[in-house]
């Protein structure tokens, strides 16, 4: 187990070896199969991201940014203590994505499940802008 900061920790899931951040009982997140799959499945949906603006709300382990090389990209994380695991080269703004977001993106990913606020959300897409949601 690794103190990450902010009440948060690193550890390892025995069985099945995928990182959680944990506070306390509580899982932040993952970089389970189903969290891989999601975000190989939102690049994959991209298309060729070379040039592109990415958003991403929700970064947690930043597993998708890693995948979307050669996009220029924002992640908007509510906790600071994650930013230690975004990429060099990819833009990290910590707080509530609803009170920090700004800009157009050719792509907002919405990586924090439950109902997508695709009208919000639409505001900030460029023209031709497509959002990729965790769940529908």
């Amino acid at each position: 187990m690794i103190e990450l900061g902010d009440g948060l920790t690193l550890q390892i899931h025995g069985g099945e070896g995928y990182r959680m951040v944990m506070r306390g009982n509580t899982n932040i997140c993952i970089d389970n199969r189903r969290e891989v799959a999601f975000n190989q499945m939102c690049r994959e949906q991209a298309g060729d991201v070379k040039g592109k603006t990415v958003a991403w709300i929700g970064g947690g382990l930043c597993i998708g940014p890693r995948l979307f090389d050669g996009a220029v990209q924002t992640v908007y994380e509510i906790l600071p203590a994650l930013k230690q695991f975004c990429p060099e080269g990819v833009k990290f703004i910590p707080g509530d994505w609803r009170d920090t977001i700004s800009g157009k993106y050719d792509i907002v990913i919405f990586d924090l499940g439950g109902e997508v606020p695709r009208e919000t959300l639409a505001e900030f897409l460029a023209p031709g802008g497509v959002i990729l949601p965790k769940e529908d």
